[in-house]
């Protein structure tokens, strides 16, 4: 009775470790898409011009042919260019862009891959964390993947990726924007420092120059052409109304 209990016990741990692994999201953003995981929206973007003189990254990262590291003066793993390019952000830095009504705080990341059959790249884990001191855990598992804590956890990527398919090529456009809802900063200080951690390139290959990451400086996402039709049309119309109006007065005075 006992043989068959630990049997069963077995066989049902085993179901659920195939089902946690069906479970994990693989958000496929291509090169124009979006998506959520976690909360969390992930979207394309085309931002221009980003270089680093103007797009002020405070995360990069760069590695061949995966890459980790976070936002911290000192340096860790793959990260380049501290501090004036990696380097600690405070929450107070962070602003809020409003999206269907939801108040997220953004990122914006300058993906730089070299293009053709080298376009893509993966996200195979993002955190962000708050902390009041100052953080620099480098510790790591057996793969050498970053699995220390940088103070209390507000978001997690989880066992999930998110894949892109880089047809800016290069630095120089914005490439994919994260939005982490406020909700999940509750009780943060205005002090207090945040981390973004990203590991890139473990699905598809990191092959290219830096991985940046900025600020979204409290910007709302331009509407979709769609959307924009209505507008455009009444535009239109109001405009057609005026010279018409123009018109049928000099007609009179004629």
């Amino acid at each position: 009775m006992i043989k068959r209990n630990f049997t069963a016990a077995l066989i049902a741990a085993g179901m659920f470790a195939v089902t946690a692994i069906a479970q994990a999201t693989v958000l496929d953003l291509g090169s124009s898409g979006s998506g959520t995981i976690n909360g969390a929206l992930f979207q394309t973007n085309n931002d221009h011009p980003t270089g680093t003189g103007v797009y002020d990254p405070f995360l990069t990262v760069q590695n061949d042919p995966w890459e980790q590291g976070y936002n911290s003066s000192i340096g860790n793993f793959d990260t380049k260019r501290e501090p004036q390019w990696n380097h600690e952000i405070k929450f107070s830095d962070l602003q809020v862009t409003n999206i269907n009504g939801t108040a997220y705080f953004g990122f914006s990341v300058d993906i730089n891959e070299p293009g053709g059959s080298k376009s893509t790249i993966s996200l195979n884990s993002l955190s962000v964390w708050t902390s009041a001191t100052l953080q620099n855990s480098t510790s790591t598992d057996a793969n050498g993947f970053f699995n220390g804590s940088l103070g209390t956890l507000r978001y997690s990527l989880g066992a999930n990726q998110v894949l892109y398919d880089d047809q800016n090529t290069g630095s120089g456009g914005g490439d994919m924007n994260i939005y982490i809802p406020v909700s999940m900063f509750a009780g943060t200080n205005a002090n207090d420092y945040v981390y973004l951690f990203q590991r890139w390139g473990n699905t598809d290959a990191s092959q290219g120059g830096f991985e940046e990451t900025a600020l979204i400086r409290g910007l709302a996402p331009v509407p979709e052409m769609s959307a924009l039709f209505p507008i455009v049309g009444l535009l239109v119309a109001v405009g057609s109304t005026s010279i018409l109006r123009r018109r049928r007065a000099a007609q009179v005075k004629a």
